[in-house]
C-alpha cells in the first residue's frame, strides 16, 4: 500500500531545499538522516515505510 505523497509535499519540498542549500560535497545525506529520524517521532509518528516513501521521493527531486 503506498502513502498518497501529496499530502507530504511540504516536508518533502522542505527536505529537497535544505539538501540543495548544501555544498554539493557535503551532500552526504546527513540532512535526511537528520529528516528521518525527525519524521520517525512525535507528531508525525511515521512508520519506517513511510519515512521510506518521503525521502525517496525527496531524494528524485534532488537529482533532477
Amino acid at each position: 500500500m503506498q502513502m498518497d505523497l501529496k499530502n507530504w509535499e511540504v516536508t518533502i519540498n522542505q527536505i529537497v531545499d535544505e539538501i540543495k542549500q548544501e555544498p554539493p560535497k557535503s551532500r552526504n545525506y546527513k540532512l535526511l538522516i537528520a529528516w528521518r529520524i525527525k519524521l520517525g517521532k512525535a507528531p508525525t509518528s511515521l512508520q519506517p515505510f513511510q519515512i521510506d516513501e518521503i525521502v525517496r521521493e525527496a531524494q528524485k527531486r534532488i537529482s533532477r
